[in-house]
């Protein structure tokens, strides 16, 4: 783990670094788990995957889009449909 993820992880952040077309997203892990950008929405399913693979069994409680542009929500939809 490289020294900015792990200022990341003590913080209780978490990255989810993402390629062309699909915004990086921020996870905060502490208290109720947010969701800040959700990619493009033909990521949609490697974004469900990110954020099972970080949560586990608990529940993501609010996703926050930084704006409306389609790689920043593209996934809000099924996010939704699983943590809604």
């Amino acid at each position: 783990m490289n020294d900015m993820n792990e200022t990341f992880a003590r913080a209780g952040l978490r990255v989810f670094e993402r390629g062309w077309l699909s915004s990086n997203n921020i996870l905060f892990e502490r208290g109720e788990p947010t969701l800040v950008d959700t990619g493009y929405f033909a990521h949609q399913e490697q974004t469900l995957q990110l954020v099972r693979d970080a949560l586990g069994s608990r529940k993501l409680a609010r996703i926050v889009n930084t704006h409306l542009h389609s790689d920043h929500c593209g996934g809000n939809r099924a996010l939704q449909d699983v943590y809604g």
